[in-house]
């Protein structure tokens, strides 16, 4: 299975309820999402707290997630995803991580597509349902 596929199994059975509820419990999983929601930060880039904040609030808006952004930017930085200062005035992508768990970086990994396509076809699913009674 590649990349693409792997990501995409993983939020099918996360998004079963509708939305991304919490964290996987399993660490390759929790990896993956952690990979996944860096894909608005930049290589090389120095971020204030409030722009990696702002990142992790579209990534998390587009994921539906009912998780909050601390609680996102405290996970990359504990699972070496995100790195920061010593005084935590400056975050950085630690694109290695990154490519540690998806591989070639060219990897399409947009979860808002993903998500899209899911909630597309629970609606067909549902329509052809409703139109078998």
């Amino acid at each position: 299975m590649n990349t693409r596929e792997r990501v995409e199994a993983l939020f099918r059975r996360l998004l079963q309820p509708g939305r991304l509820e919490g964290f996987p419990k399993n660490p390759d999983d929790l990896s993956i999402v952690l990979a996944v929601a860096t894909a608005g930060l930049e290589r090389r880039r120095p971020y204030a707290e409030s722009e990696v904040n702002e990142v992790l609030t579209d990534w998390l808006d587009s994921a539906r997630a009912d998780i909050d952004h601390v609680t996102l930017r405290r996970r990359m930085v504990d699972c070496g995803f995100l790195k920061r200062t010593t005084n935590g005035s400056r975050y950085f992508l630690n694109y290695g991580r990154v490519v540690e768990v998806l591989g070639d970086p060219a990897v399409d990994s947009d979860v808002g597509a993903i998500i899209d396509d899911i909630a597309i076809e629970r609606q067909e699913r549902k329509n052809a349902f409703l139109r078998s009674d």
